[in-house]
């Protein structure tokens, strides 16, 4: 069982906090570590110091934090924000949740109604929410939010919803970067929690917030952040898993500002579409937007517009030249690293497409230019893997660029993926 109390508003320094007390029974932390323990390909630091010493010496309480000056926007009256948080939790361990807050009624009947029934099955069963709910609308300024990632999806969300041509009601008034996405590496132990999130904070997450401020400025919008100790004291890993969870719930936190959340969706999910726990959430992102809003706050999916689609719209906009951020592994100098998947999706279509000469402030163009071979043969060899479908599907839209672009480095492309097919 996982038992939500009644939320609550503090004030701790230059923030405002939002918390809810948690309780989490000895056998739910214990499933939640086997299920964990057993995920191939993602990190998690589950078999550490797990559960957290602070569960039964200070009681646990999950937080929300903000800056002072928009404090009064954290919403105590529901549970929304936190049934959500540990939704994924009490499914893969088969708890139910109750809650003393209201959530609000629409939330509760598209999750019973349509989510944890689509969820369950594969031995993960249905789970119940027990507590109250209420159809009152929570007051909010009608503010429109989208999270700023830095990355090419976040920046397409902003050039369709941030500019003239958005709708009315749908015009982004604000943007968001949320701390709830710790990578935890492969690292040797002993492991200390407080150190490793140090560091991920340091080195990507401030990072990449600042550069979102700028882009934010840019635009005449202030950028919000939210703190949440979602991964440090609860889940502690497994973002492909719980992005969208992350997500909506820092958003919900914040559902006295917000009447509308723009998704910056990935468009994979749109074409490789599976429904599981143990699937990457943009996968099922629209079941998710269906489900999860209430009667003050709805999600918006930015739209399905395919990468090399949307690489070609934003690729000359200074700001995502001068501030992509598409991988959480920066260099010294603070570039994107140009090893991994992230990377690639991006680098690639960018130099079929003829524009990844402008981006020399955010990868390193020498290296990639003497590996460009190289790096292809990598993408296309990752994409082989059972669980790349993401992938696989930016393969396939570089193959389908390559036939309509007449480059070396379409050239390079097709000759190396029919290097690999025909000789393995």
């Amino acid at each position: 069982m996982i038992s939500i109390g009644k939320p609550y508003i503090t004030e701790k320094g230059d923030r405002t906090e939002l918390h809810a007390p948690v309780t989490i029974s000895d056998d739910t932390a214990q499933r939640f570590i086997e299920v964990t323990s057993g995920l191939p390909n993602v990190s998690w630091l589950t078999t550490c110091d797990y559960p957290p010493a602070s569960w039964s010496e200070e009681g646990s309480s999950m937080w929300f934090a903000v800056t002072a000056d928009y404090g009064k926007y954290l919403c105590c009256e529901r549970s929304d924000a936190f049934v959500i948080a540990f939704f994924w939790y009490a499914m893969v361990t088969g708890s139910d949740i109750s809650f003393e807050a209201p959530i609000s009624k629409k939330l509760y009947d598209g999750l019973t109604q349509k989510l944890i029934p689509a969820l369950s099955g594969d031995g993960y069963g249905e789970i119940r929410l027990d507590g109250p709910t209420s159809d009152e609308p929570v007051w909010n300024e009608n503010g429109v939010v989208c999270g700023m990632s830095c990355g090419a999806d976040a920046m397409y969300a902003l050039h369709i919803y941030g500019g003239s041509n958005a709708p009315d009601d749908l015009k982004i008034t604000h943007s968001s970067y949320y701390h709830a996405d710790y990578l935890f590496p492969y690292l040797d132990p002993p492991y200390d929690v407080d150190k490793i999130i140090e560091k991920s904070e340091q080195l990507y997450s401030r990072r990449t917030a600042e550069k979102a401020r700028v882009i934010a400025g840019h635009q005449g919008l202030p950028l919000i952040e939210v703190w949440t100790n979602f991964d440090r004291d609860y889940y502690r890993g497994g973002l492909i898993y719980t992005g969208m969870y992350r997500f909506l719930c820092c958003t919900l936190a914040l559902e006295h500002l917000f009447s509308a959340y723009i998704i910056a969706s990935s468009g994979n999910g749109h074409n490789v579409q599976k429904t599981s726990l143990f699937v990457p959430t943009q996968h099922y992102e629209d079941l998710l937007c269906e489900s999860c809003g209430t009667e003050s706050l709805r999600y918006i999916i930015s739209d399905h517009a395919l990468r090399v689609d949307k690489l070609r719209k934003i690729a000359d906009d200074p700001d995502f030249r001068k501030y992509v951020s598409v991988c959480s592994n920066d260099t010294e100098d603070g570039k994107n690293c140009g090893e991994c998947f992230g990377c690639w999706k991006t680098m690639i279509p960018l130099d079929l497409l003829g524009k990844l000469d402008y981006f020399g402030e955010r990868f390193d163009l020498d290296r990639y230019n003497k590996e460009r071979s190289s790096v292809f043969e990598k993408m296309i060899r990752f994409s082989f893997r059972p669980e790349a479908d993401a992938a696989r599907e930016v393969v396939r839209q570089v193959l389908d660029l390559a036939d309509e672009t007449d480059s070396d480095a379409a050239s390079m492309f097709i000759g190396v993926w029919d290097s690999i097919k025909n000789n393995g």
